[in-house]
Formats: structure tokens, C-alpha cells, sequence
């Protein structure tokens, strides 16, 4: 057995043993193979690849599955571990991740004695001063975890939601120590990250309003498809023939056009699902001059922390206050 795999199968019996600095190592080492292997193997979305990780390293997966590698036969680790251990993973992940079902705030609610009535003008006032007593008593608990937190943690907090948090002087002289950069070359850095999520952020507007405009031509359409059986059910006591057989062919041809126009609903709300506006681990990794792998070690061990002290409500899902 050659010294890279005896130094491999220690890392591994080790990483099984709960030992914190050799899974330390083992995520630095293999991180980025890991972050990036739904992308590159299965072509799936960026916005992925860090809920992946997660799921990879949650309850000990990972570890677990890789201590069974012996390097018998000549295998690299490398191998074993995208083509036996990931590749197992990424499939038993998917079957875990369920569509989020969408549904227009115009969509008619109650019947027709209640008027036209949308779902939007039930749902409760955002303003509502109780509503806005219980976010307050939620947030009181968030402050003081925030406050528990080292500089560098909630730097790499404010990274992740780069979209939402403004960095305060500190913060950017911390990740321009951090990187290596001067102030200028950080805030340009910055500036380009930022902008990257703006587009994103644009874009997930536009796909909301498609899909807000595809739940009205729908409801316009099936409302027209009641009106049609209802003229169909008049022609049989009638017995007209002719205008039955009209009528019959635009049901058809509009029960087509409805079925098309939900599969393009379906497939925008699938679009959106994987729309994630915190920062892709590639880019925080940019910002901080380290390598994806490190970056997903310190995310991940950062959540760990969380859940270990706090309870999984305060995770990172990935939020700043």
C-alpha cells in the first residue's frame, strides 16, 4: 500500500471517529470536489451545490459511507469518493427535495356570493402592529446569538446574504485583511458580487410575474371552459347537432392550450425553486481568497455551531441579522 493511501485511510478512520480537526482537514482537502459535483456530474443548478453540501455532511453521511473505502485494487480516494459515495448521495438527496407548490395572490377564493374575492384580499396585513409585536420577540433571541458570534463568523454570515446586509467599515477591513487586498481592490470585488445577485434578483422578479401572468391566463381560460359546457349542455336539450359539434371542438382545443399553459407554469415555479439569492460559494470564496472547499468548511462548521448551540431554528438558512 503506497503512503498517499495509508495517509487517506487514516484521514478516513479518524474523520469516523468524531475527530474535529481531521474532518477539518478532510473538508478542506475534498470540499470543492464535493460543492461542485452536482454541477459538473448531474448539470445541476449552482444554486444547489450548497444545499448539497449540507446534506452530505449532516448526521455523519459522508463519513459514514467513506470508511468503508480500503483502496483495494489500486483505486484512488478521488474515485471512490465521486463515483461510489457522492454519486449515491446526490441521488438519495434528490429523492428528499420536493417541488414548492406556487399559487397567484389573485387566485378567486369562497363562491360566487362572496363577490370577486382574491386570495390576496384574505391573506392578513403585513403592517399588522401584533404581527409586527411577534417578529420583534422573534428577533430578540437572534440578537443575542449575533452577538455571541466572532467578527470572522459574522463576516462570513453578511457574505452569504451579500444581497441583503450592507458591510460596515469594519466588515471590510476585515475581508480585505482577510484576502490580501487593499480596501479598493476589495470594494470593487464587492461591487462585482453584488451586482452578479442584483441580476439574479431581477431575474426572479421576472420569472414571478410570468408566472403570476400564467395563473391569470389560466383561471381566464378555465372560467371560459365552464362557459362552454354550460352552451354544450343547452345544445343536448335543444338536440342541436351542428353547434354541439362546434362547441366540442373548442373544448378540445382549449383543454390543449390549458394543459400546454400548465406545464409552462409548472416548469417557471421548478425555475424558481432553484433561485437562491445568497451568495454562491464560489463567490464568497472570491471575496475571501480562499478555496471553495475552505469556504464550505467554515459555512458548514458555522451551521454545526448553530444548531449545536442554539437549536436548528436558528441555522443558517443562511441568514444576517
Amino acid at each position: 500500500m503506497n503512503p498517499e493511501t495509508s495517509d487517506v485511510l487514516y484521514c478516513i478512520r479518524a474523520c469516523a471517529a468524531g475527530d474535529v480537526e481531521a474532518r477539518r482537514r478532510f473538508q478542506e482537502e475534498y470540499g470543492e470536489d464535493i460543492y461542485n459535483f452536482p454541477v459538473k456530474i448531474y448539470g445541476a443548478p449552482l444554486e444547489d451545490a450548497g444545499d448539497f453540501y449540507v446534506y452530505v455532511f449532516a448526521h455523519d453521511r459522508i463519513f459514514t459511507r467513506i470508511k468503508t473505502f480500503a483502496g483495494r485494487n489500486n483505486i484512488q480516494f478521488r474515485t471512490f469518493l465521486s463515483y461510489y459515495v457522492l454519486k449515491h448521495l446526490f441521488l438519495e438527496w434528490r429523492r428528499t427535495c420536493k417541488e414548492i407548490e406556487t399559487i397567484s395572490l389573485q387566485t378567486p377564493v369562497g363562491n360566487s356570493m362572496e363577490g370577486d374575492r382574491v386570495l390576496e384580499d384574505i391573506l392578513p396585513d403585513r403592517t399588522d402592529p401584533e404581527a409586527e409585536e411577534v417578529r420583534s420577540a422573534e428577533e430578540s433571541p437572534a440578537t443575542g446569538i449575533w452577538s455571541s458570534l466572532s467578527p470572522e463568523e459574522r463576516l462570513d454570515l453578511k457574505l452569504l446574504s451579500l444581497i441583503e446586509c450592507d458591510l460596515e467599515p469594519d466588515d471590510i477591513r476585515l475581508l480585505a485583511k482577510i484576502s490580501g487586498r487593499s480596501l479598493r481592490e476589495t470594494l470593487t470585488l464587492i461591487a462585482e458580487v453584488r451586482e452578479g445577485l442584483k441580476r439574479k434578483d431581477e431575474q426572479l422578479s421576472r420569472l414571478r410575474d410570468e408566472l403570476d401572468s400564467a395563473w391569470g391566463w389560466i383561471l381566464l381560460r378555465q372560467k371560459e371552459l365552464q362557459e362552454i359546457d354550460e352552451k354544450i349542455r343547452l345544445t343536448l336539450t335543444k338536440k342541436n347537432a351542428v353547434d354541439q359539434e362546434k362547441l366540442l371542438g373548442q373544448k378540445q382545443g382549449l383543454e390543449r392550450t390549458l394543459a400546454n399553459r400548465h406545464r409552462q407554469k409548472e416548469r417557471i415555479a421548478e425555475e424558481i425553486r432553484t433561485y437562491k439569492l445568497t451568495t454562491p460559494y464560489k463567490d464568497i470564496a472570491r471575496l475571501l481568497n480562499l478555496t471553495v472547499g475552505t469556504v464550505c468548511s467554515r459555512v458548514f462548521r458555522l451551521r454545526e455551531r448553530m444548531v449545536r448551540e442554539f437549536g436548528e431554528k436558528w441555522a443558517l438558512e443562511e441568514r444576517a441579522p
